[in-house]
């Protein structure tokens, strides 16, 4: 009989994948022929009609899409745990500024090593960043193998990292080129938020983005404090001020949107921008809750993010999708709120169509092979009565066995394939005693 030629064949116990009809496959393997999924389905039938290199048997586990992390700034791993159980303005402007005003290249790669090894291992395929030296991030996504949209963070001019508004954008051209043909990784405008940058300045920044074809992304309506700073500013709510200015449209990408009315959810709608939602980073700088069932009532697409590991304080999104769930619940007090499937799907095919990648975020033929497999094989995750609900309720990032990222593996079993790790590790615990001298 005659085989269909693959290069690999994932096997496991079941497949969730997140197509279009939400398919659950028992018994399930994916044949994979280069960077696509060629084909997903009963084992048998795929080893029926397919022959590959290399074959994978996941054992009693869940195969899944890649997550997809909607919002993070990687490299402030270096910043894990340097400054807890603090307000968002306290935070930002005495300690986070301080401290970033210090980065180096070298230690924001560093910073993002780290990042994109403790993502691959808890089965992140894909982030939206945001930070300094971008470039120095995109090496470090380059090298391990994921996928990621990057973006050159801006503040009100002059800062200490652009005297100009020219000098910024120069960057942010000199990012796209340098990114422009890698099919993992591309590039976004990124200013911080209304309260730290200047309306004119954003709107010229968005003209930026139309010109290069990029997404633009914004923290926006983060707290109530940060909305009362903003009226004393500019007279004008964040949500309101972007509206105001041209700048909520199909490119905009809105992080957090905690403090919002009805009435700057439907000019979200209205405008098709999409937001990510961080429920962990907004619990735990005391920010709030956002309406978030509100905005997927409305039909605006909404991400899923762990916002940084300085203020979550890891970039777990299986722990980020649990708390998503539980936390509307409770807030609503309605166990219906936020079901597994909703929390799943915005950890994978409406991330996916948050960072612009419409390749990935489900198990499909001629879709990208972006795939984790969940070891279903311990004590906390028996017995399995519903894959989908155990993977957001059960599951953690630690019980992640494999993941694959464009066809490549890139971590399996306890071990990254493409990063040094122990020496990330090194170089990384002497982090610590700059940051604390940064902070005197």
């Amino acid at each position: 009989m005659q085989h269909n030629e693959c290069d690999l064949i994932i096997k496991g116990s079941y497949i969730l994948t997140q197509d279009e009809n939400r398919t659950l496959i028992e018994n399930g393997a994916v044949a994979v022929c280069g960077r696509k999924i060629a084909e997903a389905g009963p084992d048998k039938e795929i080893e029926r009609d397919w022959k590959a290199e290399s074959v994978i048997d996941t054992g009693k586990s869940v195969i899944m899409p890649g997550l997809i992390n909607a919002h993070t700034h990687v490299p402030m791993t270096l910043m894990r745990g340097v400054a807890d159980d603090l307000p968002l303005l306290d935070w930002l402007h005495n300690y986070m500024f301080p401290i970033e005003s210090g980065l180096t290249r070298e230690l924001v790669e560093l910073g993002a090593m780290l990042g994109c090894a403790e993502i691959a291992a808890s089965g992140t395929t894909a982030f939206l960043d945001g930070y300094m030296y971008e470039d120095a991030v995109g090496r470090a996504v380059d090298q391990s193998g994921l996928k990621a949209v990057l973006g050159e963070g801006f503040f009100k001019f002059p800062s200490p990292f652009f005297k100009t508004a020219e000098k910024a954008w120069d960057t942010v051209k000199k990012l796209d080129d340098l990114f422009h043909d890698n099919p993992r990784i591309r590039t976004a405008v990124t200013p911080h938020a209304v309260f730290t940058t200047d309306p004119d300045q954003l709107a010229e920044s968005m003209k930026l983005a139309e010109k290069l074809g990029l997404l633009w992304q914004i923290h926006a309506a983060e707290s109530v404090p940060e909305t009362k700073l903003t009226l004393e500013t500019f007279g004008k709510r964040p949500i309101e001020i972007l509206a105001e200015y041209g700048l909520l449209t199909e490119r905009t990408r809105i992080h957090h949107c905690v403090d919002v009315t009805a009435d700057e959810i439907e000019l979200i709608r209205k405008s098709r921008a999409q937001i990510s939602h961080n429920p962990q980073s907004n619990l735990k700088l005391g920010s709030g809750i956002c309406p978030v069932t509100k905005f997927i009532a409305a039909g605006i697409n909404t991400g899923l993010g762990t916002d940084g590991a300085a203020s979550n304080n890891n970039l777990d999104m299986f722990d980020e999708m649990r708390t998503a769930a539980l936390l509307q619940k409770g807030f609503l007090r309605d166990p219906e709120a936020m079901p597994a499937g909703t929390v799943l799907d915005m950890a994978t095919i409406n991330g996916a169509r948050f960072l612009g990648f419409e390749d990935t975020g489900s198990i499909k033929p001629g879709f990208s092979a972006d795939i984790i497999a969940v070891d279903m094989d311990k004590m906390h995750l028996k017995p399995v009565y519903n894959p989908l609900s155990h993977v957001v309720y059960s599951a953690g990032g630690q019980d992640v066995a494999l993941t694959v990222c464009d066809g490549n593996v890139v971590y399996r079993d306890g071990k990254h394939m493409t990063l040094d790790v122990e020496s990330i590790s090194r170089e990384a615990e002497k982090a610590v005693k700059w940051a604390l001298k940064r902070l005197g």
